[in-house]
């Protein structure tokens, strides 16, 4: 049984390799897969595919520029609301300005006015004692007609017939009658200025609400555009708007501090300009004491603003270390109070408001107007700025009427300010817009 078996499994294994070999040689040639030739496009198929991913890019940057422009436009919107503003406190210290003169004129006139009365009873006087006395008081009749006292000294024969004194007291007279009617003139223009000053300051303020109007109005409606634009983007860059917002704000920030940079540059020169000027100041007061020690002088060495960092000053509390670092710590203290325009205090300022409470906390009363702040401080050069003092921006870098805007100097090329509608009160780069064009000190 055991030679069966295995001649069996012999068998069976020669079966089974004829019949694998069968069907190997059973299966056609042309069954076997061939290569698929490559798709390949033509070349219109390439250039339209080019043209469309230029389009696409072109429509990407078209919306990145509108962005950037709507950033602009936003920018600009808050600057002519902030012009506005100023211009609106300007009109409103006109307008205070010109009703103080008012009624300085108008008590001007009222004291006039008593002068002449008192003059005219002193002649009155003379006319009762010449009565009295049996002169020829008839002749001083003219002095009280309608023609009043020049028809009496216009008379030859008359004026022959009034004392030295009478003359006297009529010359007196008639000054104090030119004086009057001048006086009352000027009141007179000082109530129409006044008329005016208020049209002016309710036309200002009319112009500084239709800025904030118009500002506000613009924010929501870019906002609006905004989201849309960078929708528009993840759509071409095939991105999600979570990505594409990511991106736009990436590249804002990045002009940020570009712009920041060359800010904080313009700042270190700033810095620079201020240390050669105090170094040189310093350098000629150790020339000058040499000499006065050459010369032998007994006298103590003239006492001179000091031109170490926000000592300086004007020779009063305003520029002193003591007064500049009072108005700097008010000044800090506000940061982060949202502007207001016409804001002073205590929690919403705008530029001259700040400055002016500020200041006050110093001792140094200043107006709530950029441009009369700068006419009632020293004017002083850009190197020779410190701490405390005020740093003014102007339309018309030649023409000082044309300021507004304010901040204030605290060293280190920075300063502090309160910027416009939607801002708070912060620190930034003297140069973080553009370049200033006046410099004061309280």
């Amino acid at each position: 049984m055991t030679a069966t078996g295995k001649t069996g499994r012999a068998a069976l294994s020669g079966v089974l390799a004829v019949c694998l070999a069968g069907g190997m040689l059973m299966v056609p040639v042309d069954a076997q897969a061939k290569p698929k030739p490559p798709v390949i496009p033509s070349q219109a198929a390439v250039d339209r595919a080019k043209k469309a991913a230029s389009d696409k890019a072109g429509q990407v940057k078209a919306i990145e520029q509108q962005l950037a422009a709507a950033e602009a436009r936003l920018e600009q919107l808050g600057i002519q609301s902030g012009i506005a503003d100023e211009a609106y406190n300007g009109a409103v210290y006109r307008l205070q300005q010109a009703k103080k003169d008012a009624a300085t004129a108008a008590d001007r006139a009222a004291k006039a006015e008593k002068s002449l009365t008192t003059q005219r009873q002193q002649i009155g006087r003379f006319a009762v004692a010449s009565y009295q006395g049996g002169g020829d008081i008839a002749k001083l009749g003219p002095l009280f007609t309608a023609e009043g006292p020049q028809q009496l000294l216009d008379s030859a024969g008359t004026a022959h017939t009034v004392s030295s004194a009478m003359q006297g007291s009529y010359l007196r007279y008639s000054a104090a009658q030119v004086v009057t009617n001048l006086f009352k003139v000027q009141a007179d223009q000082a109530v129409v200025k006044v008329k005016q000053a208020t049209d002016e300051a309710a036309k200002a303020k009319k112009a500084a609400e239709a800025a904030e109007a118009a500002q506000s109005a613009a924010v929501t409606a870019m906002g609006v555009q905004r989201q849309k634009s960078i929708a528009q983007l993840a759509v071409l860059q095939n991105t999600s708007i979570q990505v594409a917002n990511r991106r736009q704000r990436g590249l804002e920030e990045l002009a940020r501090q570009r712009a920041a940079a060359l800010a904080a540059k313009k700042a270190a020169e700033l810095r620079r300009k201020i240390e050669a000027r105090e170094a040189a100041e310093r350098a000629r007061e150790r020339a000058e004491e040499a000499r006065e020690r050459q010369q032998g002088k007994k006298n103590p060495k003239k006492h001179r603003p000091s031109t170490g960092g926000g000592n300086s000053g004007n020779g009063g509390n305003g520029g002193s270390g003591r007064g500049a670092s009072a108005a700097i710590s008010f000044a800090l203290s506000q940061l982060g109070d949202m502007y207001l325009w016409g804001g002073t205090g205590p929690s919403r300022w705008d530029c001259s408001g700040l400055m002016m409470g500020a200041w006050k906390r110093a001792g140094v009363q200043l107006p709530h107007y950029s441009v009369a702040q700068y006419e009632q401080t020293r004017h002083i050069d850009e190197d020779e700025l410190r701490p405390g003092d005020l740093i003014f921006w102007a339309l018309n870098p030649n023409d000082p009427g044309t300021i507004h805007h304010v901040a204030m100097y605290i060293g280190g090329g920075r300063m502090i300010h309160a910027p416009r509608t939607g801002k708070p009160v912060q620190i930034q780069s003297v140069y973080y817009w553009e370049p200033p064009d006046f410099f004061g000190r309280p």
